[in-house]
């Protein structure tokens, strides 16, 4: 993704008119039990460059605390100025949906606005000539991998279906396991499956999203849905998960990566920092997932953290000089760089990667080539958790491609 973010210069940033650089804003987000440290430093920084404005922030637990805390907050008239949102309308805090329900502040006037987004990615943040919120970063999915490991088994990048379920009957023998996956952690394996997704289902046809939306087309009734379900299928009679996957979750199974038990794990490339703190001598690269041919292969990249102003905020300019300083002002930057991710920039370019992350140059450097998580884009939900949860029983053959995607009609059609 190409777009440079670099539209207003320094000087021109700090020249906004006073009245933006004034006041108090209150901000909401997510934390885990180590707070979110990435928001910290991205507020310090602000307060730092605008010093006559005071951003306080409160933090809610991942999971439904925040969803909860940010809905009746909204919902209340006790609305913060700023908060997180993800992208599209198929999460419990995504921002598309709280547009429409007259919560967020249009940023489509923002000199930034038009230039900020890959247009890929457009569709997740844009609807009605509305802006929604302003990406904090992007968020590559990729199969993050031993790189020493790797080498030690004679490995090399498998560039299609075909040949990585080859390289996993190969690296079973060897003793090892190809990738782990924490097959009863939803989140987890319905990430894995919309990364098939993204190769078959938009390798295919990139407006299926589109077409799905609009009514023309169905899970059960696009057998390109069929076909990446299948697979994953395939993947693990292949034996290219670790022995158990079906009831491993993410305690199990990141630790798989780390001790080398398994070669690879498909998640956030983000989460190459948390791998190196469980052992810090991991020499780690990422590759793409591949299709069943290379020209279908696709590298799923999505802005997913944002940040959206709330549309009766009292103190609306500071609200927006905020959105400019994450935009333009290197506020992108600094957030990914602490939470692992890229930036804006990085994502548009290709270029200045972390060294993780060379591999994926050739994919962001083809716009065509990469894509967001196809699921979020969907209308609710609950059809990523239905795919989620419906993993488990496909690991154990307990429901077959054909009635998994049956049951994500149904979720599909509820509001």
């Amino acid at each position: 993704m190409k777009r440079t973010l670099a539209l207003l210069t320094l000087s021109a940033l700090l020249s906004t008119p006073a009245l933006a650089q004034s006041g108090t804003l209150r901000l909401i987000a997510q934390a885990s039990e180590q707070g979110n440290p990435s928001m910290t430093a991205l507020v310090d920084a602000f307060m730092k460059k605008y010093p006559g404005v005071r951003v306080t922030t409160e933090y809610y637990p991942i999971g439904t605390g925040y969803p909860q805390a940010l809905r009746t907050q909204l919902q209340g008239g006790n609305a913060p100025d700023l908060f997180y949102v993800t992208a599209g309308a198929g999460g419990l805090v995504s921002v598309l949906p709280l547009l429409d329900a007259g919560y967020v502040a249009s940023l489509s006037k923002r000199p930034w606005a038009q230039t900020v987004l890959p247009q890929r990615s457009r569709a997740l943040y844009w609807k009605g000539g509305q802006l929604a919120a302003v990406p904090l970063g992007m968020t590559p999915v990729a199969a993050v991998y031993n790189v020493d490991l790797f080498k030690s088994l004679g490995l090399s990048v498998p560039r299609t279906m075909p040949e990585l379920l080859k390289t996993c009957q190969a690296v079973r023998a060897k003793g090892k396991t190809l990738f782990a996956l924490a097959g009863a952690n939803p989140q987890n394996s319905g990430l894995l499956a919309s990364v098939m997704a993204a190769n078959y289902v938009l390798g295919s046809d990139p407006q299926w999203n589109t077409k799905a939306l609009a009514g023309k087309v169905t899970f059960s009734g696009t057998p390109a849905w069929k076909t990446a379900l299948q697979t994953l299928v395939d993947m693990k009679n292949a034996n290219c998960f670790q022995p158990g996957v079906e009831g491993a979750d993410i305690p199990q199974a990141a630790p798989a990566l780390a001790s080398g038990d398994a070669v690879a794990f498909v998640i956030p490339t983000g989460s190459i920092s948390a791998l190196k703190t469980i052992n810090p001598k991991l020499n780690l690269s990422a590759f793409v997932l591949p299709g069943p041919t290379a020209a279908s292969t696709l590298l799923p990249i999505s802005p997913t953290d944002a940040m959206a102003v709330f549309k009766n905020s009292k103190n609306l300019a500071a609200a927006q000089a905020f959105t400019d300083f994450v935009a333009t002002g290197g506020g992108s930057e600094l957030y990914a760089r602490s939470t692992g991710d890229i930036s804006v920039k990085q994502a548009t370019s290709g270029e200045q990667l972390p060294p993780e992350l060379t591999l994926l140059t050739p994919y962001l450097k083809t716009v065509a080539k990469t894509t967001p998580l196809i699921q979020l884009e969907w209308r609710n939900p609950q059809v990523f958790s239905t795919l989620g949860d419906g993993l488990q029983g496909l690991l154990t053959g307990q429901i077959t491609p054909a009635a998994l995607l049956t049951k994500m009609d149904a979720a599909w059609k509820q509001k």
